[in-house]
């Protein structure tokens, strides 16, 4: 039924389904760049902690502070002053993210953060709770049924049922647990719960409550609608209203987590220094370049398709390199690349004793990429940092480390 519901939702012609798709290829993407360009460990989780404090304050907060004229840059010390005045809760939240993150599940953790909020306040209760991990059943129908539903069918959905799901989950508790002291607060909490357990939080730094900022007061009244709807009638609503809300809400949190992850990456690659072509091309190539495809190699013989492996996983080799993988002469390598290269398949970099072979990037459809695919770092070419490496130690792997290439 609830696949069917949100169906019926991206159907409806009043929703904008454009915000949906373009946060849900957000949602995806993140994970990949966070594996593709190996950003600073320690740097990641000191910005992703910035991140949830941020969000964990405002979540507490959101109904009883006015946010909506900070800025950007003031909002982490206002944050920091909502840390002070609301210490325990937002504390006791934290706490609660740390540890029901890693539930199995999303329905069995959502029934335990609801018995933690039903005793928010009862720290001893917490404790003797996570100590025992007593099995609890608070959640009543028809919002137990739908959880249910939600968690068995959550697999089956892809990313844009599941960006629905996670507001169905906030909305279906504001609209059902109105008595719940913190229902608000759990409301967002549990939707984030969500998004964590299927992936789709962007690293860590997504902050659905940061993103509800801009549209504080109509969120409010939002809330408030749905507090006195019936509960049963939730599913045959006309949300289409709050749902471009929402959809503006997830979009501006998802882009904010991007542009968090690619700040990281700009200071890892010295940024400031590059010229504003070399920051257009890096921009660029965080946004969506990575995702360079391999060429179809099926026409291709064994040590071709080979070569092109490692073109892709280095970024940059050399006839020298592979003859000494291949252990044959450079002028057979030779002969491959000069096929590679009729077919559009690779293109050279550098000549002489520089002389490169690296992807291909007319071959991949990323024309304003190809253009700027020249410019070069001092002695080193900027794409060896674009592919998330410094390219001052990077070699092509040797013959041993490479199995079945013989």
């Amino acid at each position: 039924m609830l696949r069917d519901l949100f169906r019926q939702w991206m159907n409806h012609p009043r929703f904008d389904k454009e915000s949906l798709l373009k946060l849900a290829r957000l949602a995806e993407l993140i994970p990949q760049k966070l594996n593709h360009f190996q950003l600073d460990e320690k740097q990641l989780a000191d910005q992703r902690h910035r991140r949830q404090l941020i969000d964990a304050a405002v979540n507490v907060s959101l109904e009883h502070e006015n946010f909506r004229n900070l800025q950007a840059d003031e909002l982490f010390n206002y944050a920091t002053r909502l840390e002070e005045k609301y210490a325990g809760d937002i504390g006791q939240l934290k706490f609660l993210q740390d540890h029901l993150y890693t539930a199995d599940g999303f329905y069995p953790a959502l029934e335990r953060a609801y018995y933690l909020f039903r005793h928010f306040d009862e720290q001893e209760e917490v404790m003797r709770f996570f100590e025992k991990q007593e099995s609890t059943h608070g959640l009543e129908n028809p919002l137990r049924d739908w959880m249910r539903e939600l968690d068995r069918e959550a697999g089956e959905m892809d990313v844009n049922e599941k960006v629905l799901a996670s507001w169905f989950v906030h909305f279906s508790i504001l609209c059902s647990l109105p008595a719940l002291k913190r229902h608000a607060v759990f409301a967002r909490f549990a939707q984030t719960l969500f998004l964590n357990l299927h992936n789709l939080d962007g690293a860590g730094m997504l902050g659905i409550s940061y993103g509800i900022l801009p549209h504080q007061s109509i969120y409010k009244k939002a809330g408030d609608q749905l507090r006195f709807r019936g509960t049963d009638d939730l599913p045959h609503c006309d949300l289409s209203n709050l749902l471009s809300l929402a959809m503006n809400i997830h979009l501006q949190a998802m882009r904010e987590a991007n542009t968090n992850l690619r700040d990281l990456y700009q200071d890892m690659i010295e940024y400031e220094d590059m010229t504003p072509r070399q920051r257009n091309m890096v921009n660029f190539f965080f946004d969506e370049g990575f995702l360079l495809q391999k060429p179809d190699t099926a026409s291709l013989n064994e040590r071709q398709q080979k070569i092109i492996d490692l073109i892709y996983e280095n970024h940059f080799v050399s006839t020298k390199d592979l003859s000494l993988i291949f252990r044959c002469n450079r002028k057979t390598i030779q002969r491959d690349f000069t096929e590679l290269l009729d077919m559009g398949l690779v293109r050279q970099m550098g000549n002489g004793a520089a002389l490169r072979y690296t992807v291909s990037l007319k071959n991949n459809y990323f024309n304003p990429m190809e253009r700027l695919q020249n410019i070069r770092l001092g002695e080193i070419p900027v794409q060896i940092s674009l592919f998330g490496d410094s390219g001052s130690n990077k070699k092509v792997p040797d013959a041993q480390s490479q199995p079945g290439l013989f």
